[in-house]
C-alpha cells in the first residue's frame, strides 16, 4: 500500500514537473497572428494557440510540412518520440522577419532518384533568434545593413 502511493506521488510530480515545463517555454515564447503550422495539409496550430502545441507530437506519417511567420519552426523527424537519425530530421520554417512567405517543405531524400520520406514525429518550437554583435548592432542602426534573423 504504502509502495503504490509513493509510486503514484512520485507519478504526479513528474507529471506536474512536465507540465511546469511546457508552461514555461510558452510563456517565455510569444506568437503572432502571422505563426502558423501546416501538418498534412491541415492547419494544426495558429497564433498564441501554438504555445499550447510547443514540443514533441506523433503523426502517423507525413511527408508535407508549411511553417508561416518568424516566431516558430518545426523539426520533423523519420524516428517516433523526436529522436533524431542521420539526414531524416528536417527543419522547417524561418526566423527571418523582413520574409513574409512561408516556408514549404516535402520531405525528400535519395542521390540518384529523389522519394519523399515520411515523418513519424515533428517537434514545434518558439524561433530563437541569434543576438546581435554590437558592431552588427550599430551598422544595422545606422541603416548600413539589413539585419535578418536566423534559426539556431
Amino acid at each position: 500500500m504504502a509502495r503504490t502511493l509513493a509510486a503514484l506521488l512520485a507519478a504526479a510530480l513528474l507529471g506536474g514537473a512536465s507540465g511546469l515545463l511546457t508552461g514555461r517555454l510558452a510563456a517565455n515564447a510569444t506568437f503572432t497572428v502571422n505563426d502558423k503550422v501546416y501538418v498534412d495539409g491541415s492547419l494544426f496550430a495558429e497564433s498564441v494557440a501554438i504555445g499550447d502545441n510547443l514540443g514533441c507530437t506523433e503523426h502517423k506519417g507525413t511527408s508535407s510540412f508549411k511553417v508561416c511567420g518568424c516566431g516558430v519552426k518545426v523539426v520533423a523527424h523519420l524516428m517516433t518520440e523526436c529522436q533524431t537519425y542521420k539526414q531524416y530530421d528536417t527543419q522547417i520554417g524561418h526566423c527571418n522577419c523582413a520574409n513574409s512567405g512561408c516556408d514549404e517543405k516535402v520531405l525528400q531524400s535519395g542521390y540518384t532518384s529523389q522519394f519523399n520520406w515520411q515523418a513519424a514525429s515533428f517537434e514545434v518550437t518558439a524561433a530563437e533568434r541569434r543576438q546581435q554583435t554590437s558592431f552588427r548592432a550599430r551598422r544595422a542602426r545606422a541603416g548600413r545593413l539589413s539585419v535578418h534573423a536566423t534559426c539556431n
